[in-house]
């Protein structure tokens, strides 16, 4: 695992994250809202971007909306924290069953000082201990599943408990396979009773690269006249959306709109609520000009 996890190489994949939530455990969970991202792992650290931006930010927190819950762990931070830095206690192999087949499973323990792992609710925020499973194949010992928990979580934050829960699959990254995420599961339990869930699921994984190209002397572009590009009309009549806005919509997604005048304006969702039967949409157009207004009215049914 060290010397998979060393070798894991940089890369981007799309993410699709369903957020859940229940008052009581002995209700049905309802999903709250739905979430598109790209992550990057590049230089050890995981970037996050809408899909289609140019560039990536720092921290998955810099983009999403302000309520839910989020977890940064499970991509390749929890697998790096385990193999790379020698801080884990793991028993000795068991035999275990995964999907009908025999596995191994090692248990591990992480000391709150080591974990590098913190809990954050209410303002609250302190270092956790993790604990947990790891089920690899018996053969050519590829991760299968992880599972990392909190179960004595600091008494300063408002968290009962915590387990995340990692399938891996096999991937092509340029032009060769490595183990990587599938799916993920985190269940968070409140102190009062109030359960969150999130499930995530990954696809589209491409090699992260960049590239740079000097040019010294001997070239000489010519200079052309420049002519100003044409002041935009105002667009005062309706406009309409170029596809539905579905149930399977998420915060992320990028849309277009078409005006009166045919043109095409650009944006993507912000943010998705569901409030009682009905869903909050709030959409964000990035191409409106001075003096256009916007195109879609408040209050707006979609599909």
């Amino acid at each position: 695992m060290h010397d998979y996890v060393t070798r894991l190489p940089d890369y981007t994949c799309r993410i699709t994250l369903e957020r859940f939530k229940r008052l009581k455990a002995n209700v049905a969970f309802e999903l709250s809202d739905r979430l598109r991202l790209e992550v990057a792992y590049t230089g050890g650290q995981e970037m996050y971007s809408w899909p289609g931006d140019a560039r990536f930010e720092a921290g998955i927190e810099d983009l999403l909306p302000g309520h839910g819950m989020v977890s940064n762990g499970s991509y390749a931070l929890h697998v790096k924290n385990l193999f790379l830095r020698d801080v884990a206690e793991f028993s000795g192999p068991a035999t275990d069953i995964c999907d009908g087949q025999t596995c191994l499973r090692l248990e591990f323990l992480i000391p709150a000082v080591n974990s590098g792992y913190a809990l954050s609710a209410g303002g609250g925020s302190a270092p956790a201990p993790l604990a947990g499973f790891a089920w690899f194949h018996p053969e050519t010992f590829d991760i299968q599943r992880l599972e990392v928990r909190v179960d004595q979580p600091p008494r300063g934050v408002r968290i009962a408990s915590t387990r995340e829960t990692t399938t891996y699959q096999r991937a092509r990254i340029g032009d060769v396979e490595f183990v990587v995420p599938a799916t993920s599961e985190l269940l968070l339990r409140d102190r009062n009773g109030v359960e969150l869930w999130n499930r995530t699921r990954f696809d589209q994984y491409r090699r992260y690269a960049g590239s740079a190209t000097l040019t010294f002397g001997g070239m000489e572009t010519p200079v052309q006249s420049a002519t100003p590009a044409p002041a935009a009309a105002s667009d005062k009549g309706p406009a309409t959306l170029d596809a539905d806005i579905t149930e399977e919509a998420a915060i992320g997604d990028p849309f277009t709109v078409t005006t009166s005048t045919g043109a095409k304006l650009t944006g993507r969702i912000e943010d998705m609520r569901r409030t009682g039967n009905a869903w909050f949409v709030e959409l964000k157009l990035g191409n409106l000009h001075k003096g256009q207004r916007l195109p879609i009215k408040r209050g707006t049914r979609i599909r």
